[in-house]
């Protein structure tokens, strides 16, 4: 089968049409851009979406009944830019959606994740380096009962570096049995370091599950002196951290190949930032 990499530069407005043929979708675009990805009943998909240029991007996604879609979208521009997401899923769909932010440039994002019916799943996920000003809004709406909603985020700040997230687990009324469960973690280098998260259950029905955890802190001093005496660095030991850290993210994707190479693209990533100026 014939692997297929699409890449969207000057329309405005961008549809596809996602199959398992579709392997990955590179946007670089001057202008603002708006892609539009739909996803046909009992279709199963997994598409890294890689921004190399945007100043604004809109993504509207449409998970139907009984798909299978994995989209991890990989930030690759260090300029400003600006992501408006809604997703729509539906009966028994199940949509995982990851977020890769490890570039210098600033990002403001908000993302809607609408759960319409049935059966429907969402995990969304995030990884995050924050060198700069990174803000993050991430709502998952239970719309119908007996759906099931996961956030997890994790982050790293940085000397110089502002982080935000603000996500919310939203259960409607008559959505029972629905379960919105959400992780944010945000690690820093000195209380200087801005990070701020915000968890939020808005729940107006009885019958349901819903949970948040958030943890805010300094790398662990104990950690740090036993990978030390273990013959590492202090440089070394804070790039061992930051990579375990972020790692989770990648497996949002089954694809053992794929996981491996997202693996050593964080990595790449993680060696190529000045991570002791943070200290």
């Amino acid at each position: 089968m014939t692997e297929t990499v699409l890449t969207l530069h000057e329309s405005p407005v961008s549809s596809v049409v996602l199959d398992s043929q579709i392997r990955e979708i590179v946007i670089d675009a001057p202008a603002p851009l708006t892609l539009a990805l739909s996803a046909p009943k009992q279709s199963c998909c997994a598409v890294v979406v890689r921004i190399r240029q945007a100043s604004a991007l809109t993504i509207r996604v449409k998970a139907e009944a009984g798909s299978r879609v994995t989209l991890l979208y990989w930030n690759e521009s260090s300029a400003p830019i600006t992501i408006t997401e809604e997703n729509e899923v539906y009966r028994d769909a199940q949509f995982k959606a990851a977020y890769v932010q490890l570039n210098p440039g600033t990002v403001e994002q908000s993302s809607k994740t609408m759960l319409k019916e049935p059966g429907a799943e969402a995990l969304l996920q995030s990884a995050v380096i924050a060198q700069t000003e990174k803000r993050f809004v991430i709502d998952c709406i239970h719309e119908a009962g007996q759906t099931s909603g996961i956030m997890e985020n994790y982050s790293i700040v940085l000397q110089g570096g502002r982080y935000r997230m603000e996500a919310t687990g939203k259960i409607e009324k008559g959505a029972r049995q629905a379960k919105s469960h959400q992780t944010s973690r945000a690690l820093t280098f000195d209380a200087k370091q801005t990070a701020s998260i915000l968890p939020k259950l808005l729940i107006d029905e009885n019958d349901v599950e819903a949970s948040h955890a958030t943890t805010i802190g300094q790398m662990d001093e104990n950690q740090m002196y036993y990978l030390q005496s273990r013959g590492l660095s202090e440089d070394e030991a804070i790039r061992l951290v930051t990579i375990g850290y972020l790692l989770p993210i990648v497996r949002i994707s089954e694809d053992p190949d794929l996981q491996k190479a997202l693996a050593q693209e964080i990595e790449t990533k993680v060696n190529e930032v000045c991570l002791t100026s943070s200290k």
